[in-house]
């Protein structure tokens, strides 16, 4: 996982001191160069379903889950960049995780451009398409 700290976008390694946690499916992250820790669900994140521009993720054997909403500018944003919606909002999701929200809504808001949300998603499309960054 790429690290969510804007500017950093080194890649995170487990942190064996704080370890796996069974019952959630979450394993902590650390990022050698910033120092940010985070967490991401050790099998991947599971799409239970979606409508419009919501997308609900589950994880691990919790009952914990993440919903994602997608504002319009957002999608096409990063339509224009090959990222389709579903990607989008795994990427968001996984971004939420290694910012420390296990549960609830995330919306990304604010200046969309300018926000490590932003940055996150835009790292990953490069890292998964093989494009070299601007």
């Amino acid at each position: 996982m790429l690290c969510p700290t804007t500017n950093c976008g080194q890649l995170m390694t487990p942190d064996y001191r704080a370890g796996y946690d069974a019952r959630t499916g979450l394993e902590c992250l650390h990022c050698g160069h910033c120092g940010h820790r985070g967490m991401r669900a050790r099998e991947g994140l599971q799409l239970l379903f979606s409508g419009q521009h919501e997308y609900v993720f589950s994880y691990g054997p919790s009952l914990s889950y993440l919903k994602v909403v997608l504002s319009t500018v957002a999608l096409n944003l990063f339509n224009t960049q090959g990222l389709e919606p579903v990607r989008l909002a795994t990427h968001v999701a996984e971004w939420a995780l290694l910012m420390g929200q296990v549960c609830g809504t995330v919306r990304p808001s604010g200046d969309l451009v300018l926000s490590s949300c932003y940055e996150y998603c835009r790292r990953q499309a490069v890292h998964h398409s093989g494009i070299s960054p601007r």
